[in-house]
């Protein structure tokens, strides 16, 4: 009977078309992935083979949302094509009669407040106008209001700024004290450190002078040598 079971299993099987077999998933838990895009000899809970070839499903470009560049031109435009468009700024009309009333206050910025309202203005004009106008801050301190402070503590004022003062020069003091001490802890930390290696070095180097010397120079003293037999 078992004969006959087996013939027939390997009937079966000659029958079937290995090509078949092949385009089948297959699911293996507990293996090394040698996927593209893991390192080989990764272990991985489960990997999973798909019968369409070299389908990768973590590489489809599958997304929900649109790809887009820098200026919103959907990515499946070729550059060649997106370059031509020309990107200007928007800006909603009831804008214009405020930026119409910039230009004319100021002549300088009136070309482009011109293109902005006419919709002409690219970001290569927005620089030009942005590094051409801008200007850095300037604060001055004297001119900046201070808190408000009673007549008590107007009439603390000196007392204040010399304990502020002497809160700064304590601090320095302090600080040239802890540069000067962790820098001598640092150098002679470095030095010891060193001295020391330097005793080990020697030690292994003279150590192995006289393992050279025990072993080529003096050979009666050889130990636990194997005494010829004179066979060899």
């Amino acid at each position: 009977m078992n004969r006959i079971l087996t013939a027939s299993r390997h009937q079966l099987l000659r029958r079937i078309n290995p090509a078949s077999l092949a385009a089948t998933q297959t699911r293996q838990l507990h293996v090394s992935a040698q996927r593209k895009g893991c390192t080989p000899g990764m272990p991985v809970m489960f990997m999973i083979d798909y019968d369409r070839k070299n389908w990768d499903p973590e590489m489809e470009v599958e997304y929900e949302l649109m790809p887009r560049d820098e200026y919103g031109v959907p990515a499946v435009i070729p550059p060649e094509v997106s370059n031509l468009i020309r990107h200007t700024y928007h800006v909603p009309p009831q804008f214009y009669p405020w930026l119409k009333k910039l230009g004319d206050d100021t002549p300088e910025l009136k070309p482009f407040m011109d293109k902005l309202i006419n919709g002409e203005m690219t970001f290569a004009d927005y620089e030009e106008m942005f590094y051409k106008f801008a200007k850095p801050l300037k604060v001055h301190r004297p001119r900046v209001p201070l808190a408000y402070r009673t007549a008590e503590e107007i009439g603390k004022q000196d007392e204040v700024a010399w304990e502020g003062a002497w809160l700064s020069f304590r601090q320095r003091v302090m600080n040239d004290y802890q540069t000067q001490h962790h820098l001598r802890d640092f150098i002679a930390g470095m030095g010891l450190g060193l001295y020391m290696a330097w005793i080990y070095v020697q030690g292994h180097k003279q150590y192995r002078i006289d393992m050279k010397l025990f072993y080529l120079e003096a050979p009666e003293h050889k130990i636990n040598w194997v005494k010829p037999r004179g066979d060899l």
